[in-house]
C-alpha cells in the first residue's frame, strides 16, 4: 500500500519553493497584466456557476486551494455559508492562512492534505481549480472525488487548446510545475465513468497568463468573439469549467 508522501505529486516541492519566494504561488503573486486579466476572468465565472447552481447556504471544499487567494475570492464574491481549502504544499497553506481577512475567519479555514486521500465533511460542492493537470494519477482522484462528493466544479486547462499544448512543451514554469493538460472529453469520460454526469461545461479565456502586456490586450479585444463562437471557443481557449453531478 502507498504511503500518503508516495501519494503526493513531485511538484509540490516546486510549489513550496515559490510560496518560499513570493509569498504566494507565481499565478496569484506576479504583477502581469495577462495573469491578473486570465485569472480574474476565471475566478468569474467559476463563481457565477456555482450562483447558478448553488445557493449561497451552500458549504464548498476548494482542493488544491494554493495560498488561498482564489478560496477568499470565493467567499467574498458568492458568500457561501463554509468554505475549506485543501492543499497539499504546506508552506502554502501557511500563506492561505495568513491571507483570511478577519471578517472572514468563521467562514474560511485550510489544511494541508492531498486530493487523492482527504474525506468529504459533508459540503455541497467540491472545486477543482487547475489541479488535474499537475497530477500523475488524475483518473485516482476522479474516482476518489466521486466517492465523496455529489457535485464537482473543475477548471482546467483546454487541453484542445494546441498554443497551450506548445507552452506546456516549451515552458519551464509548466514543466517544472509537471503540467500537463487533459481533452475535455477525456476528463468527461473519467467522470462519468465514475457517476458523475456533465451539468455544464464551457470554454473562456483567449488570453495566456505569462503572455506579453501588448498581445495580451489584443486578444483580450478578440476574446469575447471568441467565448461566442462555439467551434472557436472549444479549440482556441484556453480554460475549461465543468460542472459534474451525480
Amino acid at each position: 500500500m502507498q504511503t500518503s508522501k508516495e501519494l503526493l505529486e513531485r511538484n509540490i516541492d516546486a510549489f513550496n519553493t515559490d510560496t518560499d519566494r513570493l509569498g504566494g504561488y507565481v499565478y496569484t503573486s506576479v504583477d502581469r497584466w495577462s495573469t491578473q486579466h486570465a485569472t480574474g476572468r476565471q475566478a468569474e465565472a467559476l463563481i457565477d456557476m456555482l450562483a447558478r447552481n448553488f445557493s449561497q447556504s451552500a458549504r464548498i471544499v476548494d482542493i488544491g486551494c494554493g495560498d488561498g487567494t482564489f478560496t477568499i475570492q470565493i467567499a467574498e464574491r458568492f458568500r457561501p455559508s463554509g468554505i475549506r481549502g485543501v492543499e497539499p504544499a504546506a508552506k502554502a497553506v501557511e500563506a492561505a492562512r495568513r491571507r483570511i481577512p478577519e471578517n472572514l475567519y468563521d467562514t474560511v479555514s485550510f489544511e494541508v492534505g492531498n486530493i487523492y486521500e482527504f474525506a468529504s465533511r459533508g459540503e455541497d460542492v467540491a472545486v477543482v481549480r487547475g489541479v488535474l493537470h499537475h497530477l500523475d494519477r488524475p483518473e485516482a482522484a476522479i474516482a476518489h472525488l466521486a466517492q465523496q462528493f455529489k457535485a464537482v466544479v473543475i477548471l482546467e486547462p483546454n487541453g484542445y487548446n494546441p498554443i497551450l499544448k506548445l507552452i506546456e512543451k516549451t515552458s519551464s514554469y509548466h514543466q517544472q510545475h509537471d503540467e500537463k493538460s487533459y481533452w475535455p472529453r477525456t476528463l468527461n469520460r473519467w467522470f462519468l465513468a465514475r457517476g458523475l454526469s456533465i451539468v455544464e461545461q464551457d470554454y473562456l479565456c483567449l488570453v495566456p497568463y505569462f503572455c506579453p502586456t501588448p498581445m495580451a490586450k489584443l486578444l483580450s479585444m478578440a476574446e469575447p468573439v471568441c467565448e461566442f463562437l462555439p467551434v472557436v471557443r472549444q479549440i482556441y481557449c484556453g480554460t475549461n469549467l465543468a460542472l459534474y453531478s451525480s
